[in-house]
């Protein structure tokens, strides 16, 4: 831990990605449309200076079969391999529809449960809500992970942020047509004792996921809890994916920048601000 000081910590840059849902197009996610279109975000990405890494939210395959679902996550894998920075993926409830947890580190050639990583200063801690997924689409997160969790959020003075494919917050989510049907199921099952954990940790700047298809800020504790929104979800539309990803900036005082982009076409969708109250990072 010598090396993480305080003054090795800088500005950090990463881009966020999720629910590309590569695979047979299905409802409102074109999911035939996005091999081409994670090409042009990859090379999207490596033209982009100073960006120190990406993560991958989860909802990699849009799930038929075990043999689809295999050959879609390695075409995904591949398209990734041509990233120029780290790239740090998690595992989404789709993933793991036919594919096991096993298969998908196979896969991806690195770890895709739940771990720590450490970036110019910042520590980076990635939450597998996937113990177990609740009815094929919910997820929920074991006791056993939140003793672990609780450890990495208090055991070091870091400035933290977790990355995870369920919300863990208390979004109104009754207009996101995915989850009308079975709100329940767009959440952590048991997301106030993460809240509770998290409101324990020791300089949380934020809790990052995918999984709802949309953008959304709920905030608990001062912490910003962020809802990245899918990178092929057309609705109402059945094809014209949108290639929506977000890039964030935190700066040495924490204070954290979120831009919402899209490739097709290609635009800014908005930006938001967060000043942590951890002025002291």
């Amino acid at each position: 831990m010598a090396s993480l000081s305080i003054s090795d910590r800088q500005q950090l840059s990463f881009t966020l990605v999720g629910d590309v849902h590569m695979g047979p197009s299905n409802s409102t996610r074109p999911g035939e449309e996005t091999p081409g279109l994670m090409k042009r975000f990859v090379e999207e990405i490596n033209g982009t200076p100073d960006m120190d890494f990406l993560v991958e939210l989860g909802d990699r395959v849009n799930n038929l079969n075990y043999e689809k679902d295999r050959e879609n996550a390695l075409k995904f894998a591949r398209i990734m391999n041509s990233l120029s920075v780290p790239y740090y993926p998690i595992l989404g409830n789709h993933d793991i529809h036919y594919l096991t947890k096993e298969e998908n580190r196979e896969i991806y050639g690195q770890p895709v449960e739940n771990r720590v990583a450490f970036v110019k200063g910042y520590k980076l801690i990635f939450l597998d809500t996937e113990e177990p997924v609740i009815e094929d689409v919910g997820g929920s997160v074991s006791n056993e992970q939140l003793k672990w969790l609780e450890r990495e959020l208090t055991f070091d003075d870091l400035p933290k942020i977790i990355f995870a494919h369920h919300p863990a917050d208390d979004q109104e989510i009754r207009d996101n047509p995915h989850f009308v049907q079975f709100p329940q199921l767009a959440f952590v099952e048991n997301r106030e004792k993460i809240r509770e954990t998290v409101g324990r940790g020791r300089k949380v700047l934020a809790y990052i996921n995918g999984h709802v298809h949309w953008f959304g800020l709920y905030e608990c504790n001062r912490i910003p809890y962020i809802s990245v929104p899918s990178f092929t979800e057309a609705w109402p539309e059945k094809s014209g994916a949108p290639g929506m990803y977000a890039q964030v900036l935190i700066s040495e005082n924490a204070r954290l920048e979120l831009t919402i982009r899209s490739l097709n076409p290609r635009r800014i969708l908005g930006k938001f601000y967060w000043n942590s109250t951890c002025s002291s990072l």
